[in-house]
């Protein structure tokens, strides 16, 4: 599956398979697990939190119970620990660092061969963006929405949990780089300048077996 697009300082796992897995939910996770009505949101879950553990376990904390925001539905890292899961098409992916090494992370899988409507670009994209995708053909357009749509799903993720601030999707705007497998992005809504200093101008993405994954960290 995907290689980590991070640097060393951050575990990065990805599996389809949850059988493949060398651990197994704690009864805490297993609870939460067993509140969903649809097997696919427990299959989602189950997981990607075993991905979670297998990722924590480079940091000696792979027997922490990875919890749920019952507000937010955000993951409840240990404290010492920035962390992200995503899954779909029964794929999921975690990436994890230590606090003193980062400030936060994002990560976003996306399906390839699920459908996208391309009218779905106005609500997604500002004005520059929709330019790009009108200069390509449909095929590419609707490949570049879905990277567009997935990097900013990745930098949303990354910045709420440090910046308690809800974004919206044209709150940020993306440039795609395909001879490098980077974006460079700006934020447009305000949010603490400090996160502004600190945030980087860039992400990644890979493409791997019809799977999209994009990532950002600060």
């Amino acid at each position: 599956m995907f290689d980590s697009p991070f640097p060393d300082f951050i575990s990065f796992y990805c599996s389809q398979n949850p059988s493949d897995q060398d651990y197994r939910l704690l009864p805490e996770e297993n609870a939460i697990a067993e509140s969903f009505g649809s097997q696919k949101r427990r299959d989602e879950f189950i997981l990607g939190r075993l991905c979670a553990h297998r990722a924590l376990s480079r940091f000696g904390l792979e027997s922490v119970p990875i919890l749920r925001n019952s507000e937010t539905r955000e993951p409840c890292w240990p404290i010492s620990v920035c962390g992200s899961i995503t899954h779909s098409a029964g794929y999921a992916a975690v990436a994890v660092g230590l606090k003193k090494e980062i400030n936060g992370i994002g990560i976003d899988l996306e399906s390839f061969s699920r459908s996208l409507d391309i009218k779905i670009s106005r609500h997604v994209c500002v004005d520059s963006e929709l330019e790009w995708l009108e200069s390509l053909s449909t095929k590419q357009a609707r490949r570049a929405l879905r990277i567009i749509f997935s990097a900013k799903e990745s930098i949303f993720k990354c910045l709420y949990p440090k910046t308690k601030t809800y974004f919206g999707f044209k709150d940020a705007v993306v440039s795609v780089n395909d001879d490098e497998n980077k974006f460079s992005f700006k934020i447009l809504k305000s949010f603490p300048s400090k996160i502004q200093k600190d945030f980087p101008q860039h992400g990644r993405y890979s493409e791997m077996d019809k799977m999209l994954l994009t990532s950002v960290y600060i």
